[in-house]
């Protein structure tokens, strides 16, 4: 779908999956329902996307090696393609690297010193940011960008991805995490997030660069601190009023459609993945992938405050 082209969306078929279980024995659907996506029945290419909350979260009695080998049987009966991970200690991505075959990592620092990372390793590294884990025997081409600072947001904003081969074609897998801090106003009121949109830009810009030139196929994902329908998420989605080129793996499902989607086969919407809505989101260009699925999964204790989302696709 090129921008000025917004109809490549319209003939793409587009199918949904219903909310599943992330348990510490990987995930598991938490009912029979017509529309669960299932990995015998989703398409090929699969993608999960999952923010960490390595930092800030608790995660009371659960080490680094328990983690990742939850984070591993999740990508396992996925049968996982990427995995695009946000607010990850280096201590979680390292033990999740480690526990891996089959997969090229890259892993980006956007902090060296956040007090609830010491604890994943017993070096005490406080390293914190984000990664991306490809399946493929052969190494990935890592490429990092920063994003515009927000005055009023400490954390450094960046884009990650790797490039390389997803089901031998070469690809880019991205991961991002856009700021979660708004504008303010004289009584200290979020407005109209300005620094997140011009975030949203320079990730638009960013993979476009990388991406066109070579006409590569586009999985991207994370944590973009919105909603479907706020003004930043324009820059990606490429219908109802939004001028980018992808599609979303949660869009079709017609439980989650506000009222303005009524009679659509899909809509800016989807599963909450976090206490405050849907912020976690998987796009995926849409001159090159159909039949979308997604799942945001159950929670289990101690893990995350975000539900992880899976998604699946099939080559245009």
């Amino acid at each position: 779908m090129t921008l000025a082209t917004p109809l490549r969306a319209l003939r793409r078929v587009l199918t949904v999956g219903a909310a599943a279980v992330l348990a510490t024995a990987g995930l598991a659907p938490t009912a029979a329902r017509a529309d669960v996506v299932t990995p015998s029945t989703a398409p090929s290419v699969r993608m999960l996307t999952y923010n960490a909350c390595g930092n800030v979260c608790a995660h009371e009695g659960v080490t680094a090696a328990q983690w990742a080998a939850t984070v591993k049987t999740s990508m396992d009966n996925w049968s996982a393609d990427t995995l695009l991970l946000t607010e990850a200690c280096y201590g979680q991505y390292a033990a999740l690297r480690d526990s891996l075959t089959g997969y090229q990592p890259v892993w980006l620092a956007t902090s060296s010193g956040p007090a609830g990372c010491g604890k994943w390793t017993a070096t005490g590294d406080k390293r914190f940011g984000m990664a991306v884990f490809v399946k493929s025997t052969a190494p990935v081409e890592r490429l990092t960008a920063d994003l515009p600072e927000n005055p009023v947001d400490s954390n450094k904003r960046a884009l990650l991805c790797a490039k390389g081969g997803i089901e031998g074609r070469t690809a880019l897998a991205c991961v991002t995490h856009l700021t979660h801090k708004g504008d303010r106003d004289e009584n200290d009121e979020d407005l109209l997030n300005t620094a997140r949109i011009q975030q949203a830009q320079a990730v638009r810009a960013r993979v476009d660069a990388w991406s066109l030139p070579g006409n590569l196929p586009v999985i991207l994902g994370g944590d973009f601190n919105a909603h479907p329908g706020d003004t930043e998420m324009g820059e990606f989605y490429g219908f109802q009023g939004g001028t980018g080129r992808y599609g979303e793996v949660d869009e079709t499902d017609k439980d989650r459609f506000p009222t303005g989607c009524a009679g659509l086969n899909y809509c800016r919407s989807g599963e909450s993945t976090h206490d405050n809505g849907k912020l976690d989101y998987i796009f995926v260009s849409a001159d090159h992938f159909k039949t979308v699925q997604g799942d945001a999964m159950g929670r289990t204790a101690n893990m995350s405050d975000h539900n992880l989302l899976r998604g699946a696709a099939a080559w245009e």
